[in-house]
C-alpha cells in the first residue's frame, strides 16, 4: 500500500546527532516538499554520508527531494530523516566579550563550548535544536539559525568551566599624521589606538582551541603587524589561541581609528603652532604658511589697538568737553567770568582740533585694518597644502 508521506513536522525536537531506526511494513514513497523549517540530521561521527536529499533553494525558502522510499508499520508513525550528510566541525572553546564590555568588572563572560561548523553538505541546515553526543554520552544543546551552503558558524552547546579569560584595556592618542590647509580650513588628521589584552588560563587536563571573539568597532581597524584574525564579521574579529593543558596564554590586539579635526585658519595662534612644534609637525612648508597667516593676524591686531587708543581719546575729548560746557554756564555774572570764559574757549578750539585730527587717525586706520582682513582673507584661500608624516 502506497500513500503520500505527511507534511515535515517543526523542529521542536531539534536535530540530533544520531541516525533513527525505521520498522518495515508500509513503503511510502515521498513526493518532492517545499519547507521552510525541519529538523536536520547529522552524523555524530561527521563522517561523509550519502545525502538522503536533495537540496533546492528559493529565496528564504529551500527545497528538499527524498531521494528513496520510507516504510513504517501499520496505524504508527517515524521520525524520518530529511538530512543525512557529512559537515565538518572543530570543537573548540568560544569566548566573546561584546562591544560595551567593562574590563574593570568583576563578573566575565563565560567560556563556551562550540562546534566550529562548516556547511560542506552542499544542502541548507534548517534551523532548530541540536544535540552533541561524545562517546555516546549526552555533552550539551543548543539551538541553531539556518546554515546556508558554505557557510561557517559557531554553535555553543555547553558551558566550559576550565577556562578563563580575563581582559587588559588601554587607549591612547598619536601625533598628528597630516595636516591638510584647503579654502581657508587646516585639517588635521590624529590616530587614536586602543589595545586590549586577552589571558587565557586552561586548568584542565586537555588542551584548548580557544577562539577569541574581539568586537569590531565601526571605522576601526587592526594595526598592522599584529595577529590575524581567522575570519572577520561585522560584529568581530575571531582570533585562534592554542592553550596547552593548565597553562595560560596571551593574546594582545590593537586597533587605530583616524580622527579628523577641522580648523579655521582666521583662528590660528602662537599656541596651534606651539602644538605642533612640540609634536615635530613643522615643516618648512606649514612654517612658512603659518608666518604669513600670524603675520596678517599680528599686523591686524596692531591696526586694532591703535584705533583703540584713539576711539578712548575721543571718548575722553568728548567728556571734557561736555564739562567745560556745564563750567561756563555757570560763571553767569561771576568776576572771574571773562578770564576763565577765555581759557575754556581756548581749550575747546584745542580740542576741536584734536577731535578732527582723530576723525581723521581713525578713519585712516579703519581703511588699513580693511585692507588687511582682505589680504589676510585672500591669503588665507589661497593656501594649499598637505602634509604626511
Amino acid at each position: 500500500m502506497s500513500a503520500p508521506a505527511p507534511p515535515p513536522a517543526p523542529p521542536a525536537a531539534g536535530a540530533q546527532l544520531a541516525t533513527g531506526g525505521i520498522s518495515e511494513s508500509i513503503e511510502v514513497r515521498a513526493a518532492p516538499m517545499s519547507v521552510n523549517t525541519s529538523s536536520a540530521v547529522i552524523s555524530s561521527a561527521l563522517s561523509k554520508q550519502t545525502s538522503d536529499a536533495e537540496g533546492k533553494g528559493f529565496g528564504d525558502f529551500f527545497e528538499y527531494k527524498i531521494k528513496q522510499g520510507v516504510t513504517i508499520n501499520k496505524n504508527q508513525s517515524a521520525l524520518v530523516p530529511i538530512l543525512n550528510a557529512h559537515v565538518e566541525a572543530e570543537k573548540v572553546t568560544l569566548w566573546s566579550a561584546g562591544s560595551d564590555e567593562d574590563s574593570d568588572s568583576e563578573h566575565h563572560p563565560a567560556a563556551l563550548r562550540a562546534l566550529w561548523i562548516h556547511n560542506t553538505s552542499g544542502l541548507t541546515l534548517d534551523s532548530g535544536t541540536f544535540n552533541i553526543l561524545e562517546k555516546d554520552t549526552f555533552a550539551g544543546e543548543g539551538i541553531l539559525d539556518p546554515i546556508h551552503p558554505g557557510e561557517r558558524r559557531l554553535l555553543s552547546y555547553a558551558a566550559d568551566t576550565a577556562v578563563r579569560v580575563t581582559t587588559e584595556d588601554e587607549a591612547s592618542q598619536r601625533p598628528v599624521t597630516r595636516v591638510r590647509i584647503a579654502k581657508g580650513l587646516m585639517i588635521t588628521t590624529r590616530e587614536e589606538r586602543e589595545s586590549r589584552l586577552y589571558r587565557i588560563h586552561n586548568a584542565d587536563t586537555t588542551p584548548r582551541q580557544v577562539v577569541i571573539e574581539h568586537p569590531a568597532k565601526e571605522d576601526w581597524a587592526l594595526v598592522d603587524g599584529g595577529p590575524k584574525p581567522e575570519e572577520s564579521t561585522a560584529s568581530f574579529h575571531r582570533f585562534r589561541v592554542n592553550v596547552a593543558p593548565g597553562s595560560n596564554a596571551e593574546l594582545k590586539l590593537e586597533a587605530f581609528h583616524r580622527l579628523d579635526s577641522n580648523f579655521a585658519l582666521t583662528n590660528l595662534n602662537d599656541q596651534e603652532v606651539a602644538l605642533l612644534t612640540d609634536e615635530q609637525r613643522l615643516t618648512p612648508a606649514l612654517q612658512e604658511a603659518f608666518g604669513k597667516v600670524l603675520g596678517k593676524k599680528n599686523e591686524i591686531a596692531s591696526l586694532d589697538s591703535q584705533l583703540k587708543v584713539r576711539k578712548q581719546e575721543r571718548e575722553s575729548i568728548n567728556s571734557d568737553q561736555a564739562r567745560l560746557r556745564e563750567n561756563m554756564k555757570a560763571l553767569k555774572g561771576s568776576a572771574e567770568e571773562k578770564a576763565l570764559l577765555q581759557r575754556y574757549t581756548r581749550q575747546l578750539d584745542q580740542e576741536e582740533d584734536r577731535l578732527a585730527a582723530l576723525e581723521t587717525e581713525v578713519a585712516d586706520l579703519t581703511t588699513k585694518r580693511e585692507s588687511a582682513t582682505q589680504d589676510l582673507g585672500q591669503t588665507i584661500q589661497s593656501m594649499a597644502l598637505d602634509e604626511k608624516f
